[in-house]
């Protein structure tokens, strides 16, 4: 007889567990009926939250594991907060797939491999400032300060001298929540800020934000996500 899954409480046809009642067959049919067991779904795997978003000047490392959470650890490296978002972060995995022409008798493809596969981190930055500016509009910016002085206002400028269609790339690190409340960060280390910018400057109907399209452009392999699993032993 063949086996069949087994159903907590009951044994199947045919079984033996002692004070477990046999499943009766289907009527007419005396075949065993059919089981459903989903598997048990973990709740408190389902997370919420928006991310934090770091960059800095490629090369730059990321603090020990033990301060992944820490903001100050971060930004004592020389990382850079982005601050408040409009609506959060998104982090994007477009992979081109092409596939082989099919051998001759064949309608199905001989295979399939990847041409491309851009890793993209997008958001609304909403914080008014000048850093966030120049990191919008391709990270290529030079903030120039001047003090006040005799009939010199203090001021803050921001210039692009660099030509090209954008600056030099960056990294960037994405610092969320894992489900034990630890530290998980997505790390990048090579990201060129392209995209299509628009801030919108209007009396009242909408509050002005900096698009942000940051676009991988390291190897897959050197992209890591690390979650913290448990604190260091003492």
């Amino acid at each position: 007889m063949p086996a069949y899954p087994a159903v907590p409480g009951r044994a199947l046809i045919g079984g033996s567990s002692p004070g477990v009642p046999a499943l009766a067959p289907q009527p007419g049919t005396g075949a065993p009926p059919l089981p459903w067991q989903p598997p048990a779904q973990s709740a408190g795997n389902v997370l919420y939250g928006t991310g934090i978003l770091f960059t800095a000047t490629a090369g730059t490392p990321l603090p020990p594991d033990a301060s992944l959470g820490n903001g100050s650890a971060w930004t004592g490296l020389g990382w850079a907060y982005i601050g408040a978002t409009l609506d959060g972060v998104t982090v994007t995995r477009d992979p081109q797939i092409q596939a082989l022409p099919p051998v001759e008798g064949e309608i199905i493809p001989a295979g399939f491999y990847s041409t491309a596969g851009n890793v993209t981190i997008t958001c609304n930055m909403a914080e008014e400032a000048l850093a966030n500016a120049g990191l919008s509009w391709g990270s290529a910016g030079l903030v120039a300060l001047t003090p006040p002085g005799a009939g010199q206002p203090g001021k803050s400028a921001l210039s692009f001298p660099q030509a090209g269609p954008g600056g030099p790339p960056l990294a960037a690190a994405l610092i969320g929540q894992d489900a034990a409340g630890y530290a998980q960060v997505l790390s990048v280390p090579l990201m060129a800020s392209a995209g299509q910018v628009q801030t919108a400057y209007r009396r009242s109907a909408q509050q002005r934000v900096y698009p942000l399209a940051l676009t991988a452009v390291c190897a897959l392999d050197d992209i890591t996500l690390i979650i913290l699993t448990a604190p260091a032993a003492s």
